[in-house]
């Protein structure tokens, strides 16, 4: 038996033996994998091990909506390695504490008028045996309550925030309560109500895609792997491009950031894909001579350029995600012209600050964010709490007012762009800005949808362009 073979089934023996009393496991084998199913009363897990050239490892916890809340694939060639990535994995599964009840968030002005409907709903759905239980919150709790539950109701007499909600909540069910349910207290007319809205988000889902059988078939000349920090979380994302192809894509959904895990995903993709000729990291933190320092993730000073050509043996370029996103949108929507971009994620009350003009990334503009740009707090009046205004997007939008204000300030860029989920649009930044600084200073803003494309844009640019790494 090869020795990658021996691992993978000490690896499976070794998962097979811990005999874990919340979970049962079940074994599949066909010519290609073999995969072991762990399954909770709440969730679901799997280990395949992909038998193909090299042999790949797939980690999978989907969640009671079959949703995949942890993913990550690698080269199996180093046991102990792949059993600390199975206990995350486990670890990830037994949080999964939610049944197929279906949990639904009424929201008014203070909380009071729902509380009562509440109750009654949940008197309702217990004595008809259905899968569902009510919450009710005041508007100003609404944002960080709302990732925790499936549907939205937002009470009629705060009908206005209705649009905000559902352009925030893009992947929430948010409607308005009826009025004449609201005021007559008509539980069941409610409970219907929901009900509809599920099955028409349900009929227009799509399959999970089989990613990893999908990568033998595919080969390129560059590969992307980006991290980005989106609602708490890690989002490991990679391209391959042969030529501007993309000939493979996915992303691998963890709740921890290590170095290691940037390397197990270009490990396992060069070995299925070795005509990759450059590979491109693009990460929060501050890159010096291709060191890492990201304190989020207690990565300090890492030579990851090093290590990652020490490993693979192929170029590798390195780049700040906020640099690589603000280079990207000068090229592809200002034809090269100079651009600010702000990006703040949700939850966080300092963002990030990168910018560029004419193909140039202005020095290390990436340093500017995280921990090295919320030292400037100390120097900006807020009217509340940082934290506390990072929860609504009422207190995103002074947060991001005053931190682009001190961008305008020290820089006079010409255009701003900005990513912040939790503002709707740039009309009610622009606003706010203007009661920091007089209107005739304040540059173009703009808001962008998604950062996900400027960001692989900017960093093909920059790999086309900047041949000294």
């Amino acid at each position: 038996m090869e020795d990658h073979e021996k691992i993978a089934a000490e690896l499976l023996e070794w998962i097979r033996s811990r005999q874990h009393s919340q979970y049962t496991i079940t074994e599949n084998e066909d010519q290609k994998c073999r995969s072991l199913t762990l399954k909770t009363e709440f969730a679901a897990a799997a280990v395949t091990i992909f038998y193909l050239e090299y042999t790949i490892c797939e980690l999978r916890v989907s969640d009671h909506k079959d949703e995949n809340v942890f993913y990550l694939h690698f080269e199996l060639n180093d046991l102990e390695h792949a059993k600390g990535l199975f206990r995350e994995m486990e670890e990830c599964l037994l949080k999964q504490k939610e049944d197929n009840t279906v949990h639904v968030l009424l929201c008014c002005t203070c909380g009071l008028t729902t509380s009562f409907f509440t109750m009654k709903l949940n008197e309702a759905v217990a004595a008809l045996s259905v899968k569902m239980d009510f919450e009710a919150v005041p508007y100003d709790k609404l944002y960080e309550t709302a990732p925790q539950k499936d549907v939205i109701l937002i009470a009629p007499q705060i009908g206005y925030q209705l649009n905000k909600a559902k352009s925030i909540l893009t992947d929430r069910i948010v409607l308005e309560i009826p009025a004449a349910i609201f005021s007559s207290y008509d539980v069941l007319g409610l409970i219907n109500h929901v009900r509809e809205a599920i099955a028409e988000k349900e009929e227009t889902s799509s399959p999970h895609a089989n990613d990893v059988a999908a990568l033998a078939e595919t080969s390129g000349s560059v590969l992307l792997v980006s991290v980005i920090n989106m609602e708490g979380r890690a989002q490991l994302a990679y391209r391959v491009y042969d030529g501007k192809d993309v000939v493979m894509e996915n992303q691998i959904v963890k709740e921890t950031y290590q170095a290691d895990d940037i390397v197990d995903v270009i490990g396992s993709v060069i070995r299925l894909n070795d005509s990759i000729e450059t590979i491109c990291v693009i990460s929060p933190g501050s890159f010096t001579d291709g060191h890492l320092t990201y304190e989020k993730a207690n990565i300090y000073d890492f030579d990851i350029r090093a290590d990652i050509e020490g490993k693979f043996g192929k170029k590798t370029i390195v780049l700040n995600d906020t640099d690589a996103i603000a280079l990207g949108y000068s090229q592809k929507e200002r034809n090269g012209g100079e651009t600010a971009f702000y990006f703040l994620p949700t939850g966080e009350y300092c963002g990030n600050i990168g910018m560029a003009e004419h193909g140039t990334i202005f020095g290390n503009a990436g340093h500017m964010g995280g921990m090295q740009l919320s030292a400037i707090t100390d120097i900006l009046t807020f009217p509340k709490n940082p934290y506390a205004l990072a929860r609504t997007p009422e207190g995103n939008i002074v947060l991001t007012a005053r931190y682009i204000a001190g961008l305008i300030t020290f820089t006079g860029c010409e255009h701003v762009a900005f990513y912040a989920k939790m503002i709707p649009d740039e009309k009610e930044l622009v606003e706010e800005l203007s009661t920091i600084i007089r209107k005739e200073y304040i540059p173009e803003i703009v808001k962008v949808s998604s950062i996900r494309d400027y960001l692989y844009d900017g960093a093909l640019y920059y790999i086309d362009n900047r041949k000294d790494q």
